[in-house]
């Protein structure tokens, strides 16, 4: 499948292996962006694809529901089914209900805490019915992997800068991806057309964006003295060959220049924002 235009549907980002899933929209309402006319922010979820497998990577606000359905009917096919959730909020897990709702034998991959499929509703009843007891839970804590056919592997591990204290990110092998939720969403769509995907260093932010949008992520950054984060960051660019950067929401950041100087800008952005006591999230 080609990639996707007119700012919603399906971008297949490593042919035949990974897609994204979404839809790009106005950026009004958003709490973690001012509202800025002309401004589109890419909302999105993410599927790997192997001969017998399909693992989707958080499942997207219900906004884009129409698209997760495309996805599952347009590509899983017979595929044995897992999801695995970044985080318990409403953009990723917008549409778990959806995907666990596909077929019985459908899997969690899970390394929070706390529960979650008691309180995810059931489509086929009108979400009255929770998932508990009803689909199988596979545990993926942080500091193990899990392997899939094909050489796909997850390496999965606590989010080095987060806002809800059981956030997750994932590496995978075989594409050189690293899905990280909410962080690195802050490269933003000029129009609802797209483009999908970051590829040119030149396509980032400046600092000053960085230094604006994060503390509305991150509310508790600001003036913080906490240097692990910092340090936490840079050893996740150095352990993982990390070709692209899959944010929940924000466009794809892809290719080894890009995601090099969006780790960089991170960085030099948290050390900023904890310097400076004065600074207003």
């Amino acid at each position: 499948m080609s990639a996707a235009t007119g700012g919603a549907g399906i971008t297949e980002l490593v042919p035949g292996v990974l897609f994204r899933i979404g839809a790009t929209v106005p950026a009004r309402d958003l709490t973690w962006m001012a509202d800025s006319p002309g401004v589109h922010e890419p909302l999105n979820c993410y599927l790997l694809v192997t001969p017998d497998e399909a693992v989707f990577v958080d499942a997207g606000p219900a906004i884009i529901a129409p698209q997760v359905a495309e996805a599952a009917r347009d590509l899983v096919g017979d595929r044995e089914i897992a999801v695995f959730p970044t985080r318990n909020e409403f953009d990723c897990i917008g549409n778990l209900g959806l995907l666990l709702g596909l077929r019985d034998d459908v899997r969690l991959l899970f390394g929070g805490g706390g529960g979650i499929l008691e309180w995810i509703g059931d489509p086929a009843t009108g979400g009255r019915d929770g998932f508990l007891g009803r689909r199988e839970i596979v545990l993926a804590p942080n500091g193990t992997d899990t392997a899939f056919a094909g050489g796909v592997r997850f390496h999965w591990f606590d989010a080095p800068v987060k806002q809800m204290f059981l956030t997750q990110w994932a590496y995978e092998e075989s594409t050189k991806t690293l899905f990280t939720s909410d962080f690195f969403g802050w490269v933003h769509a000029p129009g609802p057309d797209g483009p999908i995907t970051a590829g040119d260093p030149a396509d980032l932010p400046a600092l000053d964006g960085l230094l604006e949008e994060i503390p509305r992520r991150m509310n508790w950054l600001p003036g913080a003295t906490a240097p692990e984060v910092v340090s936490a960051l840079a050893e996740v660019a150095a352990a993982h060959d990390v070709r692209r950067i899959a944010p929940v929401h924000g466009r794809v950041i892809s290719g080894p220049a890009a995601v090099r100087r969006a780790f960089a800008d991170a960085g030099t952005a948290l050390a900023a924002l904890m310097a400076d006591p004065r600074r207003d999230a």
